[in-house]
């Protein structure tokens, strides 16, 4: 590219996002400004956001409500009750420490209730009525949700086979279009030392979802069937050649030539642009054979932290990038590629991000190659909405990647919470400074 097309390209993107970021803030709901402004207090104020992650990650580790109250106690000797949050939250955090804290039984359900209210619009409600009021309030919006029901590695078959009949049951469900799944939640005994048949039993149980889905179509609001999507999360560096392994070759299966599905690929790996080369010719050549495209969802990483503390813990080499802006460069690489118009035939791309400038960039490259109508733009429910609507008056291919707990599940819940919170605060994160923005034109 020349200096002068470089030179217009970045005006355009940069005047695009800057377009998306000041609408943005125009849409924003008063509860909207709320958390922003809380966001913004804990940004001011760095021990608060230390006391907020280990209150979240740390004190609820135990079922015992008698040691949760113990370590949330402890935690209030060491840094006080936060200026963070608001006056209303403040009292109720003084009330557990002079009474609540003596009646741990009683409290500590309300408090995990409260965590549980003031994070529902970021962790959606699974319960099924709740869920499908959700769900058909996005459909009328025009917004497709991928629902992911969060939960770590299972702990044995038992669990496996049961998750495995959450995801069938979802499939059947006239109101979901749209799960993501990660392959430690299907089969517990994920081994890289046992390739073949960790890969084997993968294959089965996906050729299972993929084929419910393609049997339950969903009925769009224009009334139109579309195939129901199934897609494969990626979590640790040693899943990747086995999820790439399980997903092509149950779509190999002959029953199975017109079936859509996908998988992410994250982009902090520099395995992935390699991988998404070899993904994109198996597309192809499943074209030519009378196959359905695949999709792929392009995401920059989010489990940075753990692969770090695995290569410490283990001494290898860290398997992600070490820099941000290696990171940024293998995601825009990856973005120019999946969007030449031979390549997004066979393989649909969804580009997910909260950074407004990398959005701006895909959709500039797709709308130069022609190809916008295959662009699907992701983000996450509930963090940053107003910017998703603003996004949306733009391009009207939106989806929402919309995490679900139940009561139950929302212990299970805490860790993505904890990683929300590190990445809208990290120093790295355009978040931290979008919400800065809003805040200081208050």
């Amino acid at each position: 590219m020349e200096e002068n097309q470089l030179e217009s390209l970045i005006e355009q993107v940069t005047a695009l996002a800057e377009s998306w970021q000041n609408r943005a803030v125009e849409l924003l709901k008063p509860e909207e400004k709320d958390v922003q402004e809380q966001l913004g207090r804990l940004l001011a104020r760095p021990m608060d956001r230390v006391f907020l992650t280990k209150m979240i990650d740390q004190s609820f580790r135990s079922r015992d409500p008698g040691r949760v109250a113990d370590q949330i106690n402890s935690l209030f000797g060491d840094y006080g009750v936060p200026n963070a949050f608001q006056a209303a939250d403040k009292l109720l955090m003084q009330l557990f420490r002079g009474f609540g804290r003596h009646l741990p039984e009683l409290s500590i359900p309300r408090v995990i209730e409260k965590m549980r209210h003031d994070s529902r619009h970021v962790i959606i409600s699974g319960e099924k009525e709740a869920l499908t009021l959700h769900l058909k309030k996005r459909k009328r919006q025009g917004i497709s949700l991928n629902l992911n029901h969060i939960g770590e590695a299972v702990l044995g078959e038992e669990e496996a086979r049961a998750r495995l009949e959450m995801y069938l049951t979802d499939l059947k469900d006239p109101a979901i279009e749209y799960i993501s799944l990660k392959i430690s939640t299907l089969y517990s005994q994920v081994n890289p030392l046992a390739f073949e048949h960790t890969v084997e039993v993968l294959k089965e149980r996906l050729m299972l979802l993929f084929k419910t889905a393609r049997q339950h179509p969903f009925r769009q609001i224009n009334g139109y069937k579309v195939p129901k999507l199934v897609n494969l999360d990626m979590e640790e560096y040693r899943d990747l050649k086995i999820t790439m392994a399980a997903f092509t070759q149950a779509l190999e299966d002959a029953d199975l030539i017109d079936c859509t599905a996908g998988m992410a690929l994250q982009a902090y790996l520099p395995d992935s642009f390699e991988l998404q080369q070899e993904l994109t010719d198996w597309a192809k050549t499943r074209l030519k054979q009378g196959g359905s495209p695949i999709r792929i969802r392009l995401v920059k990483g989010a489990n940075l932290e753990m692969e770090r503390i695995d290569a410490a813990m283990h001494n290898w080499p860290l398997a992600p990038y070490d820099n941000k802006l290696a990171v940024d460069a293998n995601y825009k690489r990856m973005v120019e590629y999946g969007l030449k118009p031979e390549n997004i035939r066979a393989v649909r791309l969804g580009v997910a991000s909260h950074n407004l400038f990398d959005l701006a960039y895909a959709l500039h490259l797709a709308r130069q190659n022609g190809v916008e109508s295959d662009v699907t733009i992701e983000m996450l429910e509930g963090m940053a909405n107003h910017v998703a609507r603003a996004v949306r008056e733009t391009h009207e291919k939106l989806l929402l990647y919309a995490p679900v707990a139940t009561g139950e599940q929302f212990i299970n819940a805490i860790a993505y919470l904890i990683r929300r919170l590190d990445e809208n605060t990290s120093p790295e994160n355009r978040c931290r400074y979008s919400n800065q923005t809003v805040c200081q034109r208050r």
